[in-house]
């Protein structure tokens, strides 16, 4: 479940294509799906959202990798923690 709005920053909109792989940065923890099917990989664990799904990811020392599944276009919105981003 998504935290506080007032504990994260405004959302990253990403968007991938078919083939395209992007590695979220350790600081963004909270994603939801806006449209299409997201493959989601941390710490040798595979999630999978579809559109309108958020998830939480728990704190690791590793990237999540995502990428798109069916062929279509994925577009996600991803927030960092307040706290996280001060850091760095």
């Amino acid at each position: 479940m998504l935290q506080k709005n007032s504990e994260l920053t405004a959302p990253d909109r990403i968007i991938l294509m078919n083939n395209e792989v992007y590695r979220l940065p350790q600081t963004h923890r909270e994603i939801q799906v806006l449209s299409g099917i997201a493959w989601i990989t941390l710490d040798q664990q595979d999630i999978i959202l579809q559109s309108h799904e958020k998830a939480s990811l728990p704190p690791s020392k590793n990237f999540a990798v995502i990428s798109a599944l069916n062929n279509m276009p994925l577009i996600l919105a991803v927030w960092q923690d307040k706290h996280q981003a001060m850091r760095f």
